[in-house]
């Protein structure tokens, strides 16, 4: 199972607006430490995270709590979104939650509002999002690194 960090979806309106800029230490702190470390823990060792290789995410302190923490991290390109099917989870888990529940009140009403969200989502969505990562690739690479639909 793989657990995405971003907790902003999307480039539209953040569910929950983080007071000030993300930094590595923040992220460590605010999401990692509280949610997604003891969430992949919960998860077991087959766990693996991923993160969209932002600026926090990608921040010493950060790599080194999440090895210390012996988080599994799949390795991932930078700025590959067409090649990130989680991307489409989070933009199907924006839409559910701000569809369906008011405004968070702090991180931990946004986690427990997605957790919620997560368990409903269909399995036909994870599967057609496995099966499209051949043509993901395949654009891509006819593309030469420009634009896909993805």
């Amino acid at each position: 199972m793989v657990w995405g960090g971003a907790f902003s979806l999307h480039h539209r309106t953040p569910l929950f607006h983080v007071q000030g800029n993300l930094t590595g230490l923040r992220y460590r702190d605010e999401i990692l430490r509280p949610l997604a470390v003891p969430t992949l823990q919960q998860i077991g060792p087959q766990a693996v995270y991923q993160d969209d290789n932002a600026r926090p995410h990608r921040a010493r302190v950060v790599n080194d709590f999440l090895q210390q923490s012996g988080v599994n991290i799949m390795e991932w390109p930078a700025c590959s979104p067409d090649l990130n099917p989680i991307e489409n989870l989070w933009d199907e888990l924006d839409r559910k939650v701000r569809s369906n529940h008011p405004p968070p009140r702090d991180v931990q009403h946004l986690y427990q509002m997605l957790q919620a969200e997560w368990q409903a989502l269909p399995q036909m969505i994870f599967t057609t999002l496995v099966n499209s990562m051949r043509t993901r690739c395949v654009e891509c690479q006819n593309s030469q690194s420009g634009y896909t639909h993805y």
